[in-house]
């Protein structure tokens, strides 16, 4: 009989899955823990507490914050709340409201900030925020002017079954549909017969509508040739010298009739024109009013037709997908301004294609060097990379992953971007792979740790300009918990560390703004649901922490006293978010232990506290290590081993508990020699402790009860054999 200690280290994998209770021999156990709360995986593979959180507001129907840079050196926060938005400042003031806002829902908002503009976008429409020498204003996205009074907008073809035919070609005119078609809500838009639009005016049946023509439309020709015998309806007709262009609409004894695509003097008399099995001569050529034809388009984006759910920015352009009826589209504006999505075949012109195979949804696009398409039906990438220029005629979404999307929008991270699953139960990144030649691939990271997905609802992405040497993603559950992410050379699953996070209350949105985490928490405080605005920090120690200490005129029944004019001071103890609540009550190294909070607000005087104290709602930080119960022999191999003894290695702690089985023993505090004056010591030291019992599957938990610095450096557990 023997005895034996092992030494855990490394605890980069955050928790993992209790399947792996019988995994004694697997190296992964000895990189994880089997329980863990509240903490974080640092740089060094340490545990550490999670940081607390401030409270910088409370907030109303709030739902999610996005960060914006609009110019160098200015960083401002946009809300999106149910019924409105605002601007925030890195204090948390709102310095814009606009009251007035389309939607009834935050979560049916999608932001993208764009330099000065931000496109704030939903199946409500477009609108952009824009910034301007420190003032802000917000306005209705408005496609740019385009020639001859256009509008630069995305035009598409939804019904192909139709045809349209205007009375004339300028002027105030009607518009008549072979079927029913229009509905009072077209109104206002417009819609183009052969590439030149027409704004409609007024609606007089589901056939007709009245408009005004806004460039000249072009013209219908009858031209009469020696023969029309091998043209078909349908076919389109070229001038051989004109470059005419036309669409053959009726055929005659001898006439055709056609409606021109382009060059609106029409061909020349004894020009030759071509279609695609047949040539022949122009005798004449008779103009005609325009003709019923099937070369007319409607706006892609309209309130008819619905509006983009997600858009991104890449390579100057505005990227724009998820169309309610066109699911398989991708619309991206020109490379001159976010606003002019003129379609053509320059190298700057807009771009607006269907791709992908077997008609997916694209949910998302996030620019990640190149632009990730994410949809239900596989993930695709535009390709940007090397500085390469995206023009229409090299456009082109290239599928290399089948597995499909959620809702849920994805973050970029590093050089990848992490999303949720389909499933909505397992999260995935998207990475660069390759020696010489870098190509996507896809790696599913939360399969040790499937557990801690619980129906996300949003992904949070590393605080970009954060200046503390780790970062993290989180993963937000639909039962207000987290997931805290963390990863070190790459995003493979041996490296990937998940660890839930837990408040009194829920997490319904955290955001990396002003180089930090932001959240968004619903607590009950006094039985009555508050939403609150909390800035995650390793300063606080507490969650919701508030300053507590505040200097007041002493009052006698409200009325203030003076003397010599002078008012008389007193120190005040305030918790003004917290009233009717119990709160925990920390300062200068010191655990006040818990009071409670007036209705007005106050808590009992605390001459025994620093003059900067805070109180807050205290969380519990807890470890729980896999137990060693078999051991590697060369002679006898696995031998079954008694857990007997442990011990923990801190950093500059305060005091913790270790529960061994059924037996909790506390840790901390003052001991022999400490001086008394001051709060307790903060601890590097290493606590052994007993583990009594014996039982399969023996039970270790470090546990931080208490406000307070908390690092465990390493656990050790003796076994005997």
């Amino acid at each position: 009989m023997g005895k034996q200690a092992i030494t855990q280290r490394s605890f980069v994998l955050g928790e993992t899955r209790e399947g792996f209770l019988e995994g004694d021999d697997l190296e992964l156990r000895q990189q994880s823990s089997r329980g863990a709360s509240n903490v974080r995986v640092t740089a060094t593979r340490t545990l550490l507490a999670r940081p607390g959180s401030f409270w910088e507001r409370t907030l109303g129907a709030a739902y999610d914050l996005t960060e914006m840079r609009p110019e160098s050196g200015a960083v401002f926060g946009l809300m999106i709340n149910d019924d409105s938005l605002e601007v925030i400042d890195a204090d948390g003031r709102s310095i814009h409201l606009e009251a007035s806002v389309p939607w009834t829902s935050g979560s049916e908002v999608w932001v993208e900030p764009f330099r000065e503009d931000t496109i704030i976008g939903g199946e409500f429409g477009f609108l952009i925020l824009t910034y301007n020498d420190g003032a802000w204003s917000l306005d209705d996205f408005a496609f740019d002017d385009a020639a001859g009074g256009e509008k630069a907008q995305p035009y598409w073809s939804f019904v192909d079954n139709l045809t349209m035919r205007p009375s004339a070609r300028t002027g105030s005119i009607t518009v008549t549909a072979s079927g029913p078609f229009f509905t009072p809500a077209y109104v206002g838009q417009r819609i183009r017969y052969g590439q030149r639009e027409i704004q409609i005016t007024g609606y007089t049946s589901p056939t007709v509508v009245s408009g005004n023509v806004i460039s000249t439309l072009p013209p219908s020709f009858r031209l009469a040739c020696p023969s029309v015998s091998g043209f078909r309806i349908g076919d389109e007709v070229i001038g051989n010298d004109t470059d005419f262009q036309g669409l053959i609409i009726a055929i005659g004894s001898g006439t055709i009739d056609v409606v021109t695509t382009a060059f609106y003097d029409g061909p020349d008399v004894s020009e030759k024109i071509s279609g695609p099995s047949f040539s022949t001569t122009v005798n004449s050529k008779t103009a005609l009013l325009p003709l019923a034809s099937p070369i007319w388009d409607e706006p892609l984006m309209s309130p008819t037709r619905g509006y983009p759910r997600a858009g991104a920015s890449a390579a100057g352009r505005l990227t724009l997908t998820d169309f309610p009826l066109v699911p398989d589209l991708v619309c991206m504006s020109s490379a001159r301004t976010i606003k002019d999505f003129k379609v053509g075949a320059d190298d700057d012109d807009a771009i607006t294609r269907q791709c992908g195979d077997n008609a997916p949804r694209f949910l998302h696009v996030v620019n990640a060097g190149d632009l990730l398409l994410f949809s239900d039906r596989g993930l695709y990438y535009i390709s940007l990379r090397d500085g390469g220029i995206l023009t229409p005629a090299n456009f082109n979404a290239v599928q290399f992953d089948k597995r499909a999307s959620s809702p849920v929008k994805p973050v970029a991270v590093d050089d990848g971007v992490v999303f949720v699953e389909a499933s909505g139960q397992s999260i995935a990144a998207c990475l660069l792979d390759g020696n010489i030649y870098l190509k996507w691939s896809v790696r599913t990271i939360s399969t040790y740790h499937a557990h801690l997905i619980k129906s996300p609802i949003k992904l949070c992405g590393p605080s970009q300009f954060s200046e503390t040497p780790e970062k993290y993603m989180f993963v937000v559950n639909a039962d207000g918990t987290l997931a805290a992410v963390s990863w070190f050379s790459d995003f493979n699953a041996d490296s990937v560390g998940f660890v839930p996070w837990a408040t009194q209350g829920e997490f319904k949105s955290i955001s990396p703004i002003f180089g930090g985490y932001w959240a968004i928490v619903d607590r009950q405080i006094d039985g009555v649901d508050r939403r609150f605005l909390e800035r995650m920090s390793d300063d606080a120690l507490m969650d919701c922490s508030v300053k507590i200490n505040t200097t007041a005129e002493l009052a006698v029944n409200g009325v203030a006293l003076h003397v010599n004019g002078q008012a008389l001071l007193v120190t005040a103890y305030l918790a003004a978010p917290f009233a009717g609540e119990t709160v925990h009550v920390y300062g200068g190294g010191y655990y006040g232990g818990t009071r409670v909070v007036s209705d007005d607000g106050e808590i009992p005087a605390m001459d025994d506290m620093p003059s900067l104290s805070y109180a807050g709602l205290n969380f519990e930080s807890r470890i729980k290590p896999w137990p060693v119960e078999y051991v590697q022999s060369p002679r006898a191999g696995m031998l079954k081993a008694r857990l007997i003894r442990g011990s923990v290695s801190v950093l500059a702690s305060a005091g913790f508990s270790v529960r061994a089985n059924r037996s909790t023993k506390i840790f901390g505090g003052y001991t022999t020699g400490d001086d008394l004056s001051l709060p307790p010591p903060l601890r590097t030291y290493r606590q052994k402790f007993m583990v009594l019992g014996s039982r399969d599957h023996p039970e270790i938990e470090i546990i931080k009860t208490e406000p307070g610095p908390f690092e465990v450096l390493a656990i050790t557990q003796e076994i005997q054999i």
